[in-house]
């Protein structure tokens, strides 16, 4: 796979607000603006994921999930034979070894259409949930994801709302 990278930039040190824009591009050319203007240019790396974008955006076309993407992992399990749909949405990053992907603070979760009893033939049924130590960096290769797991709700930069707390 040939690295993808796209840059956030921000002339005048991003104070005037309507020429900060995200720029796609060649590798090189990114890179060598960024050396050359390092206040201007944000870079973004692609982890080699793809999704789909938020149903807010008029694009139904697959695309790159680039460092800096607020995105939403779906994925289904069966526990105790009880359907549950997941949801995790955090900044994808890269771990503090820049090595491994990661998604950064993620939100957790979860719906389950049928109540899961709290005792099963006897036995007692724990859910075991992740607490915010355990979301404050989950790794994406933990996960088997297609493009179709994965939202693209939009970036850190283009979006910054979408990282408040509610």
């Amino acid at each position: 796979m040939v690295p993808k990278f796209r840059a956030w930039y921000t002339p005048f040190g991003g104070s005037v607000k309507q020429f900060n824009k995200m720029k796609h591009g060649s590798a090189g050319s990114l890179l060598t603006h960024a050396e050359m203007s390092p206040d201007d240019y944000k870079i973004m790396q692609s982890t080699g994921l793809k999704g789909y974008m938020d149903d807010s955006y008029d694009d139904s076309e697959e695309k790159d999930v680039f460092k800096g993407d607020i995105i939403d992992i779906f994925w289904e399990e069966w526990p105790m034979g009880y359907y549950q749909e997941n949801h995790m949405v955090g900044v994808v990053d890269l771990d503090e070894t820049d090595t491994a992907w990661i998604i950064r603070n993620a939100k957790y979760d979860f719906d389950t259409p049928e109540t899961i009893p709290s005792e099963i033939d006897g036995i007692s049924v724990s859910m075991s949930l992740p607490d915010d130590e355990d979301l404050e960096e989950i790794f994406l290769h933990h996960f088997n994801l297609t493009s179709s797991d994965i939202t693209i709700l939009g970036n850190i930069y283009e979006n910054p709302e979408l990282l408040e707390v509610e």
